[in-house]
């Protein structure tokens, strides 16, 4: 399994949609992993940078995981997944997220959504197009 790294509360990070996003096959192959996996509802593959922490921007796996799922097992299963996708020393962070988070929210903003489906409040309250009471 990877290393767990902690990032501090008030920690500036740079979140947007990658300049060269990793080949289409192996995001699909990443989508096709977590899709095996309990409890994940979403996973995206956002660029991101932290300052202080690392190099260089790079992509980022970024997984909304459901309260009860055992987080532990979940990032072991996909640290093991992943090793057949990525080339070997290719890294890839994860971070598993339980909605509701604020940065899971500027995650999506990103739009580099592979996996899931995620309803949103407006979604959810908006009539539609044709009715008019």
């Amino acid at each position: 399994m990877t290393e767990k790294i902690h990032v501090r509360s008030g920690t500036e990070l740079m979140i947007g949609a990658p300049a060269n996003p990793m080949p289409e096959e192996i995001s699909e192959a990443i989508a096709q992993l977590v899709a095996q996996i309990d409890g994940v509802q979403e996973a995206h593959l956002p660029q991101c940078y932290v300052p202080d922490m690392m190099e260089q921007p790079g992509q980022i796996l970024v997984l909304a995981i459901t309260p009860k799922t055992d987080v532990r097992a979940a990032m072991e299963h996909i640290g093991q997944g992943l090793r057949g996708v990525l080339s070997e020393g290719e890294p890839l962070d994860i971070w598993p997220l339980q909605p509701p988070n604020p940065l899971l929210d500027e995650v999506r903003k990103a739009d580099c959504q592979i996996y899931g489906q995620r309803a949103t409040a407006t979604t959810a309250t908006t009539k539609p197009w044709w009715k008019f009471w």
